[in-house]
């Protein structure tokens, strides 16, 4: 993050700083990603260190007493300039007092400082297919603060892609929510989110696939725009496309598969 993405905190506040040393991306991995997302959803340490190594992915957090407590993870996708938010958490023991909000705010202010995206997004589980879990957290809860800070949802039958390449599983009824663009706006173009998703799609998958799942999808963003939705109202949120799977489209298909 630039030292001018904004003001210096004051005591009170906490710092927010690139992660960058392998202690402090061993601490993000074990002491805030690992308690806090299930393992489907989670890319493995060494994938994490090799993106962050690579420059295709960017962490930010807090330290406090020699680790981190709160952590956020973003890849780059450079063709169609979009940012993904793929991590947001906070360690067990540091989830009050508006910490995640702080570092949401600061850091996704100094990605479009640095980096000028078109889109910056987040992936949320939809709260009306995905129960609250004791661990890894309540899907209403975390869309409501990501509602808190400015974020609207994509109508789109959002998946997570199978993460680890073909046969690897994929979370349906996923949400992306745009975290930038302004409250003013009910659409964003839908060039940079398909550009994004086809990218995303052959970076997790290792092809881009051709299963209907994967055909909705990039048809739900084929025109010229696409909506944006307030997740606190209710009644549009439910009448968003979701992106269950069923069968074999629950995993990432094998190339040249349908």
């Amino acid at each position: 993050m630039p030292a001018d993405a904004a003001p210096h905190p004051s005591p009170a506040e906490p710092e927010v700083v690139p992660l960058t040393s392998a202690a402090q991306q061993e601490s993000l991995w074990h002491d805030v990603l690992a308690p806090s997302f299930p393992a489907v959803e989670l890319a493995p340490p060494d994938a994490l260190r090799a993106g962050l190594d690579s420059g295709a992915t960017t962490a930010y957090g807090v330290e406090r007493d020699g680790r981190v407590v709160a952590g956020i993870v973003a890849s780059w996708s450079p063709g169609p300039r979009v940012l993904l938010v793929d991590y947001l958490a906070l360690a067990p023991d540091h989830r009050s007092g508006g910490l995640g909000g702080r570092l949401l705010d600061r850091s996704v202010a100094g990605w479009r400082e640095e980096l000028h995206p078109a889109l910056v997004l987040a992936e949320v589980e939809h709260p009306a297919h995905h129960p609250a879990h004791d661990r890894h957290g309540d899907p209403a809860a975390r869309l409501r603060f990501y509602s808190r800070h400015g974020g609207r949802v994509l109508a789109l039958p959002y998946f997570q892609p199978g993460l680890a390449g073909p046969g690897s599983p994929r979370v349906p009824a996923m949400l992306l929510v745009d975290l930038a663009t302004g409250p003013a706006t009910s659409t964003v173009p839908a060039s940079p989110v398909r550009g994004f998703l086809v990218e995303h799609l052959r970076e997790c998958e290792g092809s881009l696939p051709d299963d209907d799942a994967t055909r909705r999808l990039l048809e739900a963003a084929s025109g010229d725009v696409v909506a944006l939705v307030d997740p606190a109202d209710e009644s549009a949120l439910a009448a968003l496309p979701v992106g269950v799977l069923a069968g074999g489209g629950l995993y990432a298909p094998e190339p040249g598969s349908a």
